[in-house]
């Protein structure tokens, strides 16, 4: 009988963070334009990831977060929270992080975006919508 795949998806904090229309997006060194966000680590609520992973990448200190839905990329169960932000919040690369901008909905789509990061966009999810 041969052996069942038992390979375990990986669980990530995925940030849409929204400011006046716009979407924050950040990018490592030689790499493409990604949500905000990492894997949870063991003992971490996706929650706590998220806030983790905002304060880390972009140095937001952010904890009004609102869970948005569990979707599933490849072999990636993503979490997806939803943070509405103020003018004045500005996000400052970090650690890895080399590049952070914030993209208008409707210009997501022409970007290069990361594969992850891409697929969420196909999952055509109300809140990345260039009409909402």
């Amino acid at each position: 009988m041969p052996a069942k795949n038992t390979r375990t998806a990986k669980a990530r904090a995925t940030i849409i963070c929204l400011r006046n229309g716009k979407v924050l997006l950040v990018r490592k060194k030689g790499a493409k334009w990604n949500l905000p966000g990492g894997v949870i680590e063991p003992g971490e609520t996706p929650e706590e990831a998220a806030i983790r992973e905002l304060r880390e990448e972009a140095s937001l200190r952010w904890q009004g977060l609102h869970a948005l839905c569990t979707l599933p990329v490849g072999n990636v169960l993503h979490h997806l929270f939803t943070a509405n932000l103020g003018e004045q919040e500005r996000a400052i690369p970090s650690n890895e992080i080399v590049a952070c901008k914030w993209v208008r909905r409707s210009a997501l789509v022409r970007l290069e975006l990361s594969s992850a990061t891409a697929a969420l966009l196909a999952k055509h999810l109300p809140v990345l919508s260039a009409t909402v």
